[in-house]
């Protein structure tokens, strides 16, 4: 399971990958194949998307890239540019990307677009120099796509320790944890100069994965490979069975026949906080009327034909 989205509630969505004993990647699972439950209840699939389509599965990424002083060693920067050139063609199509870059300061280089060229260009022009701010760059990048809907995820690259950042990274990962963001880390460089644990936790707490690439000319493979992860990926959305949002975290799992295991997670759904022994069936039919109230204008409204 790498990433939920609860936008459009009570229709939840999740993300996951499928691999093989030996770690490659099933991309032609069907529908049929699967079932889905929230705190083990089966709910109705209403979505399913998989890799194996007719359409590429777009997904919105935000590449966090380290621009400081030290990225001037054995031109790391300059093989960053080349990797990220590999990434964004092989990224699957109609994918929308933003650059977050940080030395001294954070900076949105690039909003988000689909135009490739925009994103190498963008990159291409970074120059290094400055400490590092990588904890505030992934912040950024968090509140980025907090805005975002669908398939969504961060790619945060530094070679060194965190220096002048003003965020906890503990704040960071749970933000990124409630929104369902799956953040990808890559240490660039050698590990005893990297807060290697920092970013092995921040990729494991949202369910992603920490990559090292000990030299710059291993870094194209590393971007190559999360390309591939990330258009390997199976969307689907499912109906919830709450009627109001109610600030609780609940438990999902999705079954894949063949298999004996069942993906887990769990989706924040923002909102009041439910009470202890659940809303009662009066403030339910209470809710549910001031909704049809709501809703009483604007049908009125289509069906009167009444004209100006």
């Amino acid at each position: 399971m790498t990433g939920t989205s609860q936008d459009d509630f009570p229709r939840i969505g999740v993300q996951f990958e499928l691999r093989r004993e030996d770690g490659t990647f099933v991309r032609d699972a069907k529908r049929e194949d699967f079932r889905v439950t929230e705190e083990g209840s089966e709910r109705p699939i209403l979505e399913f998307q998989a890799p194996v389509a007719t359409e590429e599965v777009p997904t919105t990424i935000v590449l966090v890239v380290d621009r400081s002083g030290s990225m001037n060693v054995e031109e790391r920067l300059e093989s960053l540019k080349g990797a990220v050139a590999r990434f964004v063609e092989r990224m699957p199509r109609g994918s929308k990307v933003a650059v977050v870059s940080f030395s001294a300061q954070v900076e949105l280089a690039q909003p988000f677009t689909t135009d490739r060229r925009k994103i190498r260009a963008t990159v291409d022009e970074l120059f290094a120099d400055g400490p590092t701010r990588f904890h505030d760059a992934v912040a950024e990048a968090v509140d980025l796509l907090a805005k975002q809907r669908g398939r969504r995820a961060i790619i945060a690259l530094t070679d060194g320790q965190d220096t002048h950042s003003t965020t906890a990274l503990e704040d960071v990962a749970a933000r990124a944890r409630e929104l369902g963001l799956p953040i990808y880390t890559l240490g660039l460089g050698d590990e005893r100069e990297i807060a290697v644990a920092e970013l092995k936790a921040l990729a494991r707490a949202t369910r992603a994965e920490y990559y090292p690439a000990r030299k710059s000319e291993e870094l194209r493979k590393v971007y190559e490979a999360i390309a591939e992860r990330i258009g390997a990926g199976y969307s689907l959305a499912y109906q919830s069975d709450r009627r109001i949002p109610d600030g609780t975290l609940r438990p999902v799992e999705v079954f894949y026949k063949p298999s004996r295991k069942a993906g887990t997670t769990a989706v924040f759904i923002p909102g009041m906080v439910v009470p202890a022994g659940g809303w009662s069936p009066l403030f339910l039919a209470l809710a549910a009327g001031l909704a049809a109230l709501a809703a009483l204008p604007s049908r009125l409204g289509r069906g009167s034909g009444v004209r100006s």
